[in-house]
Order: C-alpha cells, then structure tokens, then sequence
C-alpha cells in the first residue's frame, strides 16, 4: 500500500528535502573532503587551490572562494555555478540533481507533466536516548516524552543517506527522526531553511495514520505537520498531516477516512499559504478549514501554544469544535 513508486507532485520544498548539501556540491564538483582546499569551480583562472566547502555550527556545508571572496550555502553555489536568476530555474536545476540521485520513483513536478525519475534516497538512523535539550525543546509545545515514542519521534545521534553519514546531532542543533511506516523524515528546527528537512517520504505516508483509532470516531482534524498532530493529541483530538506541506491525504486513504469518522475539518496554518491551499481542498473535499485564532499572534496550533498557554489554545479550539460534538 505504501510503494515508494506512487506519483507525486514535486515543488522547490519538496526538491529541497530530498537533497543535503553534500549531494548538491558532489553533483557539480565529485566528491570532496569538507574543509580540503581545491581549485575553485566557479572560475576557471584558478591555477592555486583557493576553494573550500565546509560545515558550518549547525550542520550546514558552506563554500568559501578565496580569490573571488563569494561565499555562502549551497543553494548559492547553484546560482552562481549555473548562472541561475529564477526561482522556476532553480526548481529546474534541483530536479536534476535528485533524478540523478535514484531514478526508480515517478513523479511530476507543478511546471511539467511528463513522468521522470526522481531520489528517494535510503535513509537510515541511529538513535539515542532524548536529552534534556529534547526534553526542553519538546516541552515548549506541551509534547511529552511518551507522545514522541507514540508516534515513533526519535532523537537521533546521525542520519545516512544511501550508506554516508549527512547529519550529526549538536546541542545548538538538535535532531529527530520521525517514522512513518517504513520511512524517515529527518526534521532540524535550529537549522537553515534548506537543511531543517530531509525526507523519503512519499505522499503515501500520511503522518499520524497509523496512530489513529482503528473504529474511527466523531472527529479527525487534517493539519499540516507531524508537530502539531502531537499537539493536538496531546489536547485529546485526533489528527493527521500529509508527508509535506504541498501535498495532501490520497483519494482513496480520504475514501477510507470518512466511512470512519463522522466529521473531518481542515486545520491549516494562518498564512497565505496554509489560508490558500485550506480553502482549495475545503472547496475540493467539502471539509470545513478552520485556522488558529489572531488573539494567539501564531500561524499553527504548535506555535500558538508555545508562545501562549497550552491549556488557553486547548479551550479555543475545544469551543471551535463543540458543533461537531454530534
């Protein structure tokens, strides 16, 4: 049921936790040694090794040229090795980069139709025992300890993908491994937005899925992460997000979902995005979308509690809900 060849639709985010930084530089350059000097790649005039690629505090991988004085992330490195000015060139030149990677799943990216291969990269982990930096970051959101195993959250000493080490854990950058089934999305909060997600998740890996009742029940709230799934168990109602934030549940997994919940309802974050894309599967689906209150100043359930009471964003959204009670 959970093939990693099922149909996607793949945008920049999705490109994005699909690849680490080391699997975008290797793909211009070959492999290399972070912090190894070598000869630049964005000039061709460079006759002494000026050029280095090397891991920041958080993980990341930065580039240094010492002759041209350019410097920064990887999705930088691009651009300028490419020439790229466009978001939809980027997009362009990452889909490249991932089809390279392992072309044994189909997808369709949302400026082409055409099937081509994409990576699912195999990830594995290795776990460790949650710290008290877990057990504090967790905290923040009222998700306990025993919710994290639930839902089968792991704190992770490292992560590999396809058989080399891409992340390590630090205590200025945390990291958890969520598993869905038989897959992994790698989640860093305190990193960059270009390495805070790597995934092999495909849209058939409905997070929070299998944790729901078997019977069903009364109400099932559709958000947009595996976070705020937590949050809301944590409050005592039952939820499930879609692999990624562009993607949503399978026509056949809602099929199944509403001969076995009586009301389903929308949860999207309070951005135009979430506003967006909440109010185009509301229409779609006929699910009611409902958004975090403005008296919270936050964009999603997780953060409304974080920066306000647990037991206040509780109250609001058990009222929110009461006209679903029967």
């Amino acid at each position: 049921m959970y093939s990693t060849k099922t149909a996607i639709t793949m945008s920049l985010r999705d490109l994005l936790e699909k690849l680490d930084d080391y699997d975008i530089y290797s793909y211009y350059i070959g492999q290399f040694k972070p912090g190894k000097l070598m000869n630049s790649p964005l000039r061709n005039d460079d006759k002494i090794p000026s050029f280095a690629i090397f891991p920041s505090r958080t993980g990341d991988l930065l580039f240094k040229d010492h002759g041209s004085g350019e410097s920064g992330n990887a999705i930088k490195f691009i651009k300028l090795y490419r020439g790229i000015q466009t978001r939809d060139e980027l997009e362009r030149e990452l889909l490249r980069i991932v089809r390279r990677m392992n072309p044994n799943e189909t997808i369709k990216t949302n400026n082409y139709t055409k099937p081509v291969g994409s990576g699912v990269a195999d990830i594995g982990i290795v776990r460790q025992p949650f710290t008290d930096i877990d057990k504090r970051y967790w905290k923040q959101f009222h998700i306990s300890i025993d919710t994290l195993k639930k839902f089968n959250v792991f704190s992770i000493k490292y992560f590999l993908c396809n058989r080399v080490v891409r992340g390590t854990y630090k205590e200025d950058s945390p990291m958890y491994a969520y598993k869905v089934y038989d897959k992994f999305k790698i989640y860093r909060p305190l990193a960059s937005k270009y390495t805070k997600w790597r995934t092999n998740l495909t849209n058939r890996h409905v997070q929070g899925l299998a944790e729901l009742p078997k019977e069903g029940g009364n109400l099932l709230i559709i958000t947009k992460s595996l976070k705020d799934v937590m949050c809301l168990y944590e409050m005592g109602f039952n939820a499930i997000a879609a692999s990624s934030e562009t993607t949503f549940i399978p026509d056949d997994i809602l099929k199944s979902l509403r001969t076995k919940w009586k009301h389903i309802v929308i949860l999207y974050d309070r951005d135009a995005p979430g506003m967006k894309n909440a109010r185009k599967y509301s229409k779609q689906y006929k699910f009611d979308a409902i958004f975090v209150h403005k008296k919270f100043k936050a964009k999603d359930v997780s953060d409304a509690v974080k920066a306000n009471s647990f037991f206040a964003v509780k109250e609001w959204l058990t009222k929110t809900v009461e006209r679903y009670a029967c």
